[in-house]
């Protein structure tokens, strides 16, 4: 089974899982809701790396800190 993984990128080197999909479309549709409103992305970005890396780095995020949300696709088995 693909699940489809949204990532939060940023400095380039950094990747964040933020949601699964089982459907490629679902995800696509909110990684344009997200990129829709960059505010939005800022701040789920920041919640995603205060979640898995702490809070010191948020402060260091902001709207050049080179944020995409990208769709990957993992195997399960």
């Amino acid at each position: 089974m693909k699940i489809y993984i949204v990532n939060c990128l940023f400095n380039i080197s950094q990747r964040l899982i933020d949601r699964a999909f089982r459907k490629v479309e679902d995800a696509e549709e909110y990684v344009k809701e997200l990129n829709g409103n960059r505010a939005k992305a800022v701040a789920r970005c920041k919640e995603l790396i205060a979640r898995y890396d702490g809070e010191p780095m948020v402060k260091f995020l902001d709207e050049e800190g080179g944020i995409a949300y990208v769709v990957m696709t993992a195997e399960m088995k």
